[in-house]
């Protein structure tokens, strides 16, 4: 199991990271506490130049590196996917993947890409929604085969949308999620805290079946408190049992701390990144 953390590209100059991190060089102070992977979020607008350079400077410091495209609300977006050469989903996602590719011979392991499956508007069809999202992943699954087959594509656990937002997400429920996983051969990303809100909002069951468990090969992990993605220092999502579940099923992926640098300063600064690291740390196999 692999402990890694949420980075943004550019993070060395940005004043959020400075105030986080103060005059600590950063990668080696994520490498003495515990970290052996970081997964940074890309999109339509990523220049790809400075995704490279971010991808080489973590792996020089011996950091793992994931990617997880945003698209939602786009044209990007898994909703708009057709297999098309010049269709602006597929030209998108298979840069991301073809540049994942190359990350993983730069890193000498596997480069995760971990996408959401298809966003719409509530007065869409959902199972046009969900035909896409599985004619999606099938693709992104067959292309890596063909092109790059040390890149692991994963679907994530998506949060359901409010009650009342004009708005659907598809894979916001273990059965659906299970359905994409199942059809397109890909894996699945577990995050807890979409999860937690999925539960704690809907009333749906907290733990995934064993049939999901047995394909999640990557996890976001993260706390909650009045919003999501908060530091380990709360204590309501139960993450501790959640990986439980995983080691007992043999899950031996990355586990990312997916909290932005703003939610670390509000519960205490590098503290709560520390302890959040030193809890994580806890819980890996032969601690």
């Amino acid at each position: 199991m692999l402990i890694g953390l949420k980075l943004d590209i550019g993070f060395a100059h940005e004043e959020i990271y400075r105030r986080l991190y103060g005059s600590r060089d950063i990668l080696p102070f994520l490498r003495e506490l515990g970290f052996g992977a970081v997964e940074t979020p890309v999109g339509p607008g990523t220049d790809l130049d400075r995704l490279r350079e971010h991808i080489a400077c973590c792996a020089g410091a011996d950091l793992k590196v994931s990617l997880h495209p945003y698209s939602e609300a786009t044209i990007f977006n898994v909703a708009y996917f057709s297999p098309e050469a010049d269709n602006p989903c597929r030209q998108m996602h298979e840069r991301f993947l073809a540049i994942a590719g190359e990350a993983a011979r730069m890193q000498k392991c596997p480069t995760v890409v971990n996408l959401h499956g298809a966003a719409g508007g509530s007065d869409e069809a959902r199972e046009q929604l969900l035909s896409r999202s599985i004619a999606f992943f099938t693709w992104a699954g067959r292309w890596c085969k063909d092109h790059a087959p040390e890149v692991v594509v994963t679907v994530e656990l998506q949060m359901s949308p409010d009650p009342g937002e004009p708005r659907q997400r598809i894979g916001d429920t273990y059965a659906e999620l299970l359905d994409v996983a199942t059809q397109s051969g890909v894996g699945v990303c577990w995050d807890f805290g979409h999860a937690f809100w999925n539960t704690r909002r809907f009333g749906w069951p907290i733990k995934p079946p064993r049939a999901l468990l047995k394909r999640i090969v990557h996890v976001h992990c993260h706390d909650a408190s009045t919003e999501d993605h908060h530091p380990l220092v709360h204590g309501a999502v139960p993450w501790r049992d959640f990986l439980g579940l995983l080691l007992k099923q043999g899950f031996d992926g990355r586990v990312i701390l997916e909290v932005p640098p703003d939610q670390f300063l509000r519960a205490g600064g590098v503290d709560s990144l520390i302890d959040s690291a030193k809890a994580l740390n806890s819980v890996r196999p032969g601690r």
